[in-house]
């Protein structure tokens, strides 16, 4: 197989169904998600992630993938680019996009996703970018997500950044 540089050997391509990925802010707060991830084989603090059914625009799949997550819904959606995961073996790239004006549906309907057992986790946004920095938070999705969210809402300039 010839590499996008033109060299030719075994490479590995892993094709995924599209993806999303959603940093949802509740007033200052950041949502997180706590799961066990197999290959990590540990829990890890994430954002909203998951792939789209056939079909399913990138906004969509954030919306879906929010309430089945977090059985939480936002007014207010931005997108904030696409993310490349591992650029030399996955492909598509992760839509990310920053969910605000958050409603809980906890009361109103029970979690769609079954398979998976989520646990809600809310920390303030500038611990949430501060714990990415020294490794509190390790999901590369994740951290990315912060560093673009920093950026969205000019926590960069705080933060040293300029």
């Amino acid at each position: 197989m010839l590499s996008p540089a033109g060299v030719t050997g075994e490479h590995v391509l892993i094709v995924t169904p599209a993806s999303c990925a959603v940093i949802v802010d509740d007033e200052g707060d950041l949502l997180f998600a706590r799961q066990a991830r197999f290959a990590a084989e540990s829990e890890v603090l994430e954002v909203v992630k998951g792939g789209a059914v056939a079909g399913e625009a990138p906004l969509e799949c954030a919306k879906r993938e929010l309430r089945e997550e977090l059985d939480v819904t936002a007014a207010s959606w931005q997108a904030l680019g696409i993310l490349h995961e591992i650029p030399s073996i996955v492909a598509p790239p992760v839509s990310l996009f920053l969910a605000r004006k958050i409603e809980h549906l906890l009361d109103e309907a029970p979690r769609v996703e079954q398979i998976e057992r989520i646990e809600l986790v809310r920390i303030p946004a500038d611990r949430a970018i501060a714990a990415a920095v020294v490794g509190g938070i390790d999901d590369a999705v994740t951290m990315a997500a912060l560093l673009r969210y920093a950026a969205a809402t000019g926590r960069l300039r705080s933060l040293g950044a300029d």
